[in-house]
């Protein structure tokens, strides 16, 4: 026996409450509304709130929705349980497609990233051979032109600042012709590191005729020196084939491997969902097949029994 008072309606309160409900036209306020239109909800697809959410990962909810539709065709879900994972099923499938789609992005960032360093380098190195070029026609100016042309202080500092810390071949027959060139009357000038570098341990003052000799030879190297640079400067590197530009761009992509790794974790976990839940959904169908199928076969074994009797 039952504790609780339980309210019997009676008949006539029942009647009257089947007749206002004919009568009713539906929730009139806002937040009743709102209760109506969850209260067959299905599957929440459909609701604003995941609509925003697609829109804000710019993806398309109308998409989204028609892969559903195709996925609900194709599963038939019949249930609570079938419905529910039809659409953990779309929202996997829908996951790794993101995920494909943050892998590509990732590797377009990386490559922009790596072309951006490589122009600002090119543009460093772009601007210290203008500076060099600069450097070497001021010293062609002050030396080659004029017949009495004469190096000092200031011409051996434009030679210095033109090559650096690291000359090479050319600047190393370079300096010992402008150190040729020196005044006859000039103190000795403060490159001791320049002639141990060129391996001169004295070099002569020229005299006389030897002078234009030796400006001349000095103009040898200057103008090739100047052309050269100008080549670099104004002309475009040749573009690497295609093969070693393919390589070239796989060993960049290769440095956001560990960027990525967390995104191949979370696809392959996905993919591992879609197997769980189409393993399922297939058991499901086959045991509601199987069931239907005994069924019918017991009906069919009554039938023949009673024919037979």
């Amino acid at each position: 026996m039952s504790l609780i008072h339980k309210h019997r309606i009676t008949e006539k309160k029942l009647a009257a409450n089947r007749a206002n409900a004919r009568r009713s036209r539906g929730a009139a306020t806002r937040p009743g509304k709102a209760r109506a239109a969850v209260a067959n909800l299905r599957h929440g697809c459909y609701s604003p709130s995941a609509e925003a959410a697609l829109a804000a990962l710019g993806e398309d909810p109308a998409e989204f929705h028609r892969r559903l539709e195709s996925l609900w065709a194709t599963w038939q879900p019949v249930n609570a349980l079938e419905e529910g994972l039809v659409m953990r099923l779309a929202r996997a499938l829908w996951r790794m497609e993101r995920f494909d789609r943050i892998q590509e992005s990732l590797a377009v960032t990386h490559l922009e990233r790596a072309s951006e360093v490589k122009r600002a380098h090119e543009a460093r190195v772009g601007l210290a051979l203008i500076e060099r070029m600069e450097l070497l026609k001021d010293l062609f100016a002050a030396v080659c032109m004029e017949e009495e042309g004469s190096v000092g202080p200031q011409e051996l500092k434009l030679f210095m600042q033109a090559y650096g810390s690291a000359p090479g071949e050319t600047a190393n027959q370079i300096l010992p012709l402008l150190l040729r060139l020196r005044k006859t009357n000039a103190p000795e000038l403060p490159a001791p590191e320049r002639l141990a570098l060129a391996g001169v341990r004295e070099i002569p003052v020229a005299q006389g005729p030897e002078r234009k000799a030796v400006r001349e030879e000095l103009v040898q190297l200057l103008v090739p020196e100047i052309e050269s640079l100008e080549r670099r400067i104004l002309e475009p590197k040749e573009e690497p084939d295609q093969v070693r530009a393919l390589f070239a761009r796989d060993e960049i992509l290769a440095g956001a491997q560990t960027r990525t790794a967390l995104i191949t974790r979370g696809e392959e976990s996905n993919l591992r969902q879609v197997w769980r839940l189409t393993n399922l959904l297939m058991r499901i169908k086959k045991g509601a097949r199987n069931k239907k199928d005994v069924k019918n076969a017991d009906c069919s074994q009554y039938v023949i029994e009673n024919k037979r009797a």
